[in-house]
């Protein structure tokens, strides 16, 4: 306990967390030649760790995802060094989710930064990057999807999002999770009530299993997949 105490008082020093910050980074953007900053780490007086002001920025420099806080819990901290990100609950305020294709280009900035994270050559064995959480809670988050390339250079754009998943897992590029509820309000004037589903997203498609909609006037169940090159 007291050397919990001494762990957690210095890790209440600005320039401790600070530093902590920019270690927890360095090895993931060198490895995968990312651009992730993490402000802050702290520790809370429960164990969990406390990351503020979180940027990941896109191959031109425009953000893709930024956090203003996240709280968890690391299950394992050995697995760090090696790319190995196991927490357990994930909270998040201030989310901005900002997916953008740029002009002349095919890819969305997304897509390019996945792919930072797959192997060149293909293995049976696990990709090196993997980040795990058994339930993820965002709080007031904001999404928004462009294409510089259309008309309409806008697609989506979503805010007063409240999200609840469970069993979130990224491994390279894929990304799966239990969506358990998921509320938003979209720009045009939709409202979303809730959505539950299977939620899969790979490089090939996008799955949404076990697919359940209400909005203020309809109701949607099924299964939804989206394919593309």
């Amino acid at each position: 306990m007291l050397l919990f105490l001494i762990l957690f008082l210095i890790l209440s020093i600005p320039s401790v967390q600070t530093r902590l910050g920019r270690y927890a980074t360095d090895t993931i953007n060198e490895d995968f030649h990312t651009n992730i900053n993490i402000e802050r780490i702290g520790l809370k007086i429960n164990g969990d760790v406390k990351l503020g002001n979180i940027l990941i920025r896109d191959y031109k420099t425009d953000t893709l995802v930024s956090i203003i806080e996240l709280n968890t819990s690391i299950v394992n901290f050995s697995k760090l060094a090696n790319g190995k990100l196991t927490f357990g609950d994930i909270d998040i305020k201030g989310l901005l989710f900002n997916i953008k294709t740029y002009k002349g280009e095919n890819q969305t900035n997304l897509d390019v930064f996945v792919a930072r994270f797959d192997e060149e050559e293909p293995s049976t064995e696990p990709s090196d990057f993997l980040l795990s959480s058994s339930d993820i809670t965002i709080v007031n988050g904001k999404f928004t999807m462009s294409d510089e390339n259309r008309e309409t250079v806008q697609v989506l754009n979503f805010d007063g999002i409240n999200l609840n998943a469970t069993n979130f897992l990224i491994n390279g590029s894929d990304v799966s999770t239990r969506i358990n509820t998921l509320s938003f309000n979209d720009s045009r004037g939709l409202k979303m009530k809730n959505l539950s589903s299977n939620f899969k997203y790979t490089r090939e498609n996008m799955l949404f299993d076990n697919l359940d909609i209400k909005t203020e006037s309809s109701t949607l169940k099924g299964a939804l997949e989206f394919k593309y090159n």
